[in-house]
């Protein structure tokens, strides 16, 4: 998991990067190796956008998106975290939570 303010001092600090850098380190892998690319489960865009600032710069209710990538179900919450668990099939999630930072 990730505190709150943590990841955002990346030199991007979009939401979507540090999707992509949290499934990359919860696969082992880089964020340019991960398959399927992320555009393909969600748009990128939508994503960074969700949780961002208002016009007037103030802070989106709080909330979370879910979303399946390949065996993993990935949680983003308005507050930064970024939770993977991995699915034992289709209908069934695993009795153990998984999470990754997103922080590389």
């Amino acid at each position: 998991m990730v505190a709150p303010d943590e990841g955002r001092s990346n030199a991007d600090g979009r939401l979507s990067i540090r999707v992509i850098n949290a499934i990359a380190e919860h696969e082992g892998t880089t964020p340019t190796e991960i398959r399927p690319v992320l555009y393909d489960i969600i748009d990128p865009d939508a994503l960074d956008s969700l949780f961002s600032a208002t016009h007037e710069g103030d802070t989106r209710a709080s909330g979370s998106v879910e979303f399946r990538y390949g065996p993993h179900e990935v949680t983003v919450h308005s507050d930064g975290r970024i939770d993977i668990e991995r699915v034992r099939d289709a209908d069934s999630p695993s009795s153990t939570t998984e999470t990754a930072s997103g922080d590389n």
